[in-house]
């Protein structure tokens, strides 16, 4: 059978690809050998997200000693909520694939000359290809996984039984989100961090990163950073040789979670026969507009490379459809991130140390929580934006930790994408009283000054 379009893996990315290419009038079929949504609806962004809310209700009711009631999670409960949730969204996807008329086949995709997609030993041709085959944890030489407890963060995650002393390795995104979630299930948690400080990810502010170790720690979460560690034992308990700054020590936990290493999944792909290059990680190149080396092959999500994210993919997976239906179509200049620890996250852009590197000046602007009212009457005034304004009074970047900073950060990307200058957002008025307010405080405070 002869299609339009091929998309060869069903997760955010290829689902994006697959229902633009159909809305634009493509015959169009995706290919998937497990479940429709992927990593992130099955098994990462909406169960984490889905237990770390429920974490968070508990935590808002232990905190307002205004409330007479006590609160506990029913860990069994709250995981047949968390798959009554998937179930829910994965057939709202359904009806979507349905509604466009594209083609779920169901087996593993493979390739080995261009213009055809073997699936289940049955040929299938195509005039475009989308790979949207995603990423996979890599088993590191010092932290061998097991599947048993030396595990990746979803198989973590997805556990009906959790033990008592958990391990994570790795500060970054996915070790921050899994402690906040563990501790709060009153786990014993550790963190093991290589670098000198949590959450070394591009864009996101040393400030940021502290606020969340210090309030990781007042939970009882304790943190190691620049420290390197292995495994040395893990046929029962797992025990880690860890050397700090100051000492060597063995860390022993009854789980180890490994949040570092993952690969491009490729496996019975044949890149060379149809002329479509890689990095020297084996990531797909891919332009701005999602296309490979090859014009008639797109690449969407974690196997087109950084940032490893489903926002990207979701939005690459579109671009690639437009293009695909002749739609001139670019990846946007901003791609915001969102960490769901116990404060949210909200990150865009540079930081002003990044654009210092790169011989760009700006200036800082700060603006805490404790000074919006709306923070006071969440009973959440921990936190800050942050934004950092270039020369020329356009925003170049922002960090924010705190209540619906994954909110609000989403204004602030709109505003970085569309070029607008600070004075531009002068002339908005956001309600009172909100969270977002914040946005206004800052543009006061870059411009003449504070109101708040």
């Amino acid at each position: 059978m002869h299609y339009d379009v091929v998309i060869i893996g069903g997760g955010v990315g290829g689902l994006a690809a697959a229902i633009r290419s159909a809305e634009l009038g493509k015959k169009v079929a995706i290919i998937e050998k497990n479940e429709i949504g992927g990593e992130c609806i099955n098994r990462a962004c909406i169960p984490s997200k889905t237990l770390i809310d429920t974490a968070k209700i508990v935590n808002k009711i232990l905190k307002s000693p205004w409330i007479a009631t006590s609160a506990k999670i029913n860990y069994n409960l709250m995981n047949k909520f968390k798959d009554n949730i998937i179930e829910g969204i994965k057939d709202n996807l359904y009806q979507v694939i349905n509604k466009h008329k594209i083609d779920l086949l169901s087996g593993k995709g493979e390739v080995k000359n261009e213009g055809e997609v073997i699936v289940n030993g049955k040929v299938y041709t195509y005039e475009n290809l989308v790979i949207a085959t995603g990423s996979e944890p890599l088993s590191l030489a010092d932290f061998p996984l097991n599947g048993k407890n030396v595990v990746d963060p979803w198989t973590a995650m997805n556990m009906t039984n959790l033990p008592e002393n958990i391990i994570i390795v790795g500060g970054g995104v996915a070790g921050v989100e899994l402690a906040t979630l563990f501790r709060a299930l009153n786990k014993n948690v550790t963190i093991i961090e290589l670098m000198p400080r949590l959450l070394p990810v591009p864009g996101i502010d040393i400030e940021i990163a502290n606020e969340v170790k210090k309030r990781l720690e007042e939970k009882g979460v304790r943190i190691y950073v620049n420290t390197k560690s292995r495994i040395i034992k893990s046929d029962d308990k797992v025990i880690f040789q860890a050397q700090t700054p100051s000492s060597n020590e063995e860390i022993s936990g009854d789980l180890a979670v490994i949040t570092i290493g993952r690969k491009p999944v490729t496996d019975g792909l044949d890149l060379k026969a149809i002329k479509v290059e890689t990095d020297q990680r084996g990531y797909i190149k891919v332009d701005n507009r999602a296309r490979t080396s090859n014009s008639k092959v797109y690449a969407v999500g974690d196997v087109a490379g950084a940032p490893l994210s489903a926002t990207k993919a979701w939005r690459q997976g579109i671009v690639a459809g437009d293009n695909i239906g002749n739609r001139n179509s670019q990846m946007p200049k901003y791609i915001p991130t969102s960490i769901f620890a116990d404060l949210e996250i909200g990150v865009v852009g540079s930081t002003l140390e990044e654009l210092k590197k790169n011989g760009i000046n700006g200036r800082e602007v700060k603006v805490n929580m404790k000074e919006i009212p709306r923070a006071w009457t969440l009973n959440e005034t921990e936190g800050f934006l942050k934004i950092v304004i270039g020369e020329d009074n356009r925003i170049l970047g922002a960090n924010m930790i705190g209540e619906n900073a994954t909110e609000v950060i989403n204004t602030i990307t709109l505003a970085m994408e569309l070029s607008l200058k600070i004075d531009d957002l002068y002339k908005v008025q956001f309600s009172h009283p909100t969270v977002s307010e914040i946005i206004t405080e800052v543009v006061q405070r870059a411009i003449v000054g504070e109101i708040y």
